[in-house]
């Protein structure tokens, strides 16, 4: 017996990304597929964790580990990054047109939504502009498809609007592709990305690929570490993490992994955010072996010195039960 959705439900619907279901669905618990599906109907809410948890009936933890779960496979984030990843403001006047120069001194203008431009204008560009239509070729090939109208607009879109030099252009595409991510959806995100971050210069885009190849190796060390496995690419959450803890933290395999087992313990199950928790503690405190954890731990048992002991507590006295009677005897 099979079922499908009864004709009558069709008058009201809402989109789901299918992503949801063709890579997330079996690893999503009850919390997490109530979080997301809630989200997915009522987005121009103030959702809030608090506001969540009273809506679902679902503790204010499983929904904090419900959007850590979705935040993490990136399919929601927090509302603080809503302007810079959807861009909503009005389309700029004047597109500025790079001049062919390796002195690329000024900054983009601040551009706040990514607006496509239209066919007429990027003919124009490809006329003109001979290094972008070197550019263009350069990312057929890198991607091994022909570029379709939407692809060349964005690729234009990030030239002259954003401000980013087509040999930084040429070198994100090669590392989007080399890092599996051979789709324009993937370069548009990191180009908007840097240009926030003012990578405008062969210099800087090298460096930003040389930190980012270090976060996903630092990755790819715990995931291994923790016996995590990853279905795709690694999220933005797990790189930022993995090089905050291995990079700029510098902790041991050992410390990573008694933050691991620690966070399992109390929490039933692997969770990022606690971990970070637990390693942001001890890196306040310069713990960064177990001998020094362990020191530390102990000395907080200890009493401090001079403190009294409590007048119940029976040292050194024997109590012989066959002398006294109980309340219960007769």
């Amino acid at each position: 017996m099979s079922y499908i959705i009864h004709p009558n439900s069709w008058g009201s619907v809402f989109a789901v990304p299918s992503a949801v279901v063709e890579q997330h669905l079996k690893f999503a618990n009850e919390a997490s597929l109530k979080v997301i599906l809630y989200l997915l109907k009522y987005p121009d809410r103030e959702n809030t964790p608090m506001s969540l948890s009273k809506a679902l009936s679902v503790s204010h933890e499983e929904v904090e580990n419900a959007i850590s779960f979705w935040t993490e496979r990136g399919l929601i984030l927090s509302s603080e990054n809503a302007d810079t990843a959807f861009h909503a403001a009005e389309k700029p006047q004047d597109l500025p047109v790079h001049k062919e120069d390796n002195d690329i001194k000024a900054k983009a203008p601040i551009v706040t939504r990514a607006v496509r431009p239209d066919s007429a204008f990027v003919a124009q560009m490809l006329k003109d502009d001979l290094s972008l239509r070197g550019l263009l070729e350069e990312a057929q090939i890198a991607l091994s498809k022909p570029l379709s109208s939407g692809d060349t607009a964005t690729i234009v879109m990030l030239y002259s609007t954003f401000g980013l030099p087509c040999e930084v252009l040429a070198l994100l595409i090669h590392f989007c592709v080399s890092s599996g991510k051979s789709n324009m959806r993937a370069i548009e995100r990191m180009g908007l990305s840097w240009s926030d971050k003012g990578i405008y210069t062969v210099e800087l885009a090298e460096e930003e690929i040389k930190r980012l190849n270090a976060s996903k190796s630092a990755w790819t060390h715990i995931s291994s570490l923790f016996g995590i496995h990853n279905i795709g690419n690694p999220t933005s959450s797990q790189l930022e993490h993995a090089d905050r803890w291995m990079n700029i933290w510098s902790f041991s395999d050992e410390m990573l992994l008694e933050a691991y087992e620690r966070c399992v313990n109390t929490k039933g199950e692997y969770n990022i955010r606690y971990i970070n928790a637990i390693l942001s503690k001890w890196y306040e405190k310069g713990i960064k072996s177990l001998d020094t954890l362990k020191e530390s731990e102990t000395s907080l048992k200890k009493p401090a010195k001079g403190k009294k002991k409590s007048a119940f507590t029976f040292e050194n006295t024997s109590y012989d039960v066959s002398k006294h009677k109980s309340l219960f005897d007769d």
